[in-house]
């Protein structure tokens, strides 16, 4: 009974009484679907160099495959740097925002230790004031 064989050079279904069988020295069989691929691989091209034979389309599937991941891979770094970047970006807007809290916090407080200095020596002058006043009056009052 006649059977269905397979293009030993791009893959592709040979039918009963098409295509060529080649028989070597050593007593291996070869089909060819075609003049096409006995040709191609007399002239020593490798099957999978080719991308309209089934191994070439394997081929190029898997390295568009390849392609596509590193691509992939390099939008995610892109993205983890990105995404690394503005953290830090945002660290140190934090960091100056705490710095510039911090400074404040001493502004207000040296304002507030300013302020208390000038209340205390406005009473110590007051103080002076009523003191020589004091003073005046006694003296004038045992003058």
């Amino acid at each position: 009974m006649p059977r269905i064989r397979e293009c030993d050079y791009c893959g592709a279904d040979i039918e009963p009484g098409t295509g060529t069988m080649f028989v070597r020295k050593s007593g291996t069989t070869i089909h060819y679907c075609s003049s096409k691929c006995e040709n191609n691989a007399d002239l020593g091209r490798e099957a999978r160099n080719l991308e309209w034979t089934e191994a070439g389309r394997e081929t190029t599937a898997a390295e568009q495959k390849a392609a596509a991941e590193a691509e992939a891979a390099a939008e995610a770094a892109d993205e983890q740097t990105a995404d690394e970047a503005d953290a830090d970006e945002d660290e140190s807007a934090e960091t100056d925002e705490a710095a510039d809290e911090d400074e404040s916090a001493e502004t207000d407080e040296a304002a507030d230790e300013d302020e208390s200095a000038e209340t205390d020596e406005a009473a110590d002058e007051d103080e002076a004031e009523s003191t020589e006043a004091d003073d005046e009056e006694t003296e004038e009052a045992e003058a």
